[in-house]
């Protein structure tokens, strides 16, 4: 029991972590970002934490670990025209964002007006690519690392994925709409859009490359007895407020 404890406890505060920066991240962004710009408690619990994010960075970790620790050359055809879109669609789109009027709020209606010129802009920059490395011969460009560009598109697909089914999950389960996206840029049903999605890549990239290293090294440190306590600190309180609050809808 008490190794089950152990392990259990490694991923309980690793979730604990990423619930908390994921709260931060949303209280933030209301409070500065979004009017009317002030202090809004984000999410479904009382307490400070915002467990999709910790359910979302567990499951990155779990399927992105043994691909972040291979190295992914720009030579490989596959990954030169993946890479390249990658970056091309970003910034396209995002100039579309910020530059088209009146704004666009459907994929389809996106895809009808620009889909066409955002198709040739990929084929231009993948083409350019490629040309420039079979003429110059670059050894270190063929052989530049681009898995964190894979690793940035794997995540803006998965964290996709995670919003859009726990939107639809809290919404069935609790009634409440936490987040709306009626009205924003390139939505899908009001549950995800681009922006949302963009931030969550952007963030989940860094979080895995900087966050995740030192929580590797921070938990290894600690004592089985301590982890277990700090578990048990956390999660009686988180329980006793998920219970009360979502379940039984009694505070």
């Amino acid at each position: 029991m008490k190794e089950f404890l152990n392990k259990f406890s490694k991923y309980y505060i690793t979730f604990c972590i990423y619930a908390l920066i994921g709260w931060l991240y949303e209280v933030l962004w209301m409070w500065f970002v979004v009017p009317p710009n002030h202090f809004i408690n984000r999410g479904v619990l009382i307490g400070p934490f915002l467990p999709i994010y910790g359910f979302g960075m567990l499951i990155l970790l779990f399927l992105l670990h043994k691909f972040m620790s291979k190295k992914h050359e720009l030579k490989k055809p596959v990954n030169l025209i993946v890479s390249v879109a990658v970056i091309t669609t970003f910034i396209y789109t995002t100039v579309i964002e910020y530059t088209t009027t009146p704004k666009i709020l459907s994929v389809v209606e996106y895809l009808q007006r620009f889909g066409v010129g955002l198709l040739v802009t990929n084929l231009v920059c993948i083409c350019f690519v490629y040309l420039v490395m079979k003429i110059t011969e670059n050894k270190k460009l063929k052989e530049l690392n681009i898995t964190i560009i894979l690793v940035f598109l794997a995540i803006w697909i998965i964290t996709t994925l995670i919003e859009y089914v726990s939107h639809f999950a809290i919404d069935k389960l609790t009634g409440n709409l936490l987040w709306d996206y009626t009205k924003d840029f390139l939505n899908i049903n009001a549950r995800v859009n681009w922006d949302a999605s963009r931030n969550f890549a952007i963030g989940g990239t860094f979080l895995l490359y900087t966050v995740q290293p030192l929580i590797n090294k921070f938990l290894p440190k600690l004592s089985k007895n301590k982890r277990i306590l700090i578990t048990c600190i956390i999660g009686i309180p988180m329980l006793l407020d998920f219970i009360l609050h979502v379940l039984l809808k009694v505070i």
